[in-house]
């Protein structure tokens, strides 16, 4: 597989109003969880330095059909469960493909 197959996606989440700390304790566990789910390169979770309220999800997939497994994962529904009481509004998602990289993509 070349490096531009690879499926790329962003997702950005805002935290409500005093659920900032509580939605960060909730992605990561996310994160966590999903780690053995196949075609998943890497799954990283930024929260904003200068905005704590804001929190981007990088995520790498090997193909269409391990992003659209990993939509329907198990550990994805419950998380929503969660997230409807933390986010703030609907996460803005967007797909990319890799146009050029240096280094490892995942370790």
């Amino acid at each position: 597989m070349e490096f531009k197959d690879i499926l790329v996606v962003t997702a950005h989440l805002r935290a409500k109003q005093g659920k900032e700390t509580e939605l960060r304790v909730a992605l990561e566990q996310l994160v966590q969880d999903c780690d053995h789910h196949v075609g998943l390169l890497l799954y990283s979770v930024h929260q904003d330095a200068s905005d704590p309220a804001s929190f981007l999800f990088y995520e790498h997939y090997l193909s269409e059909k391990a992003f659209k497994d990993h939509l329907a994962s198990e550990e994805l529904k419950k998380a929503q469960v969660i997230f409807n009481e933390l986010v703030d509004g609907e996460a803005q998602i967007e797909t990319w493909h890799m146009a050029a990289r240096i280094g490892e993509i995942c370790q």
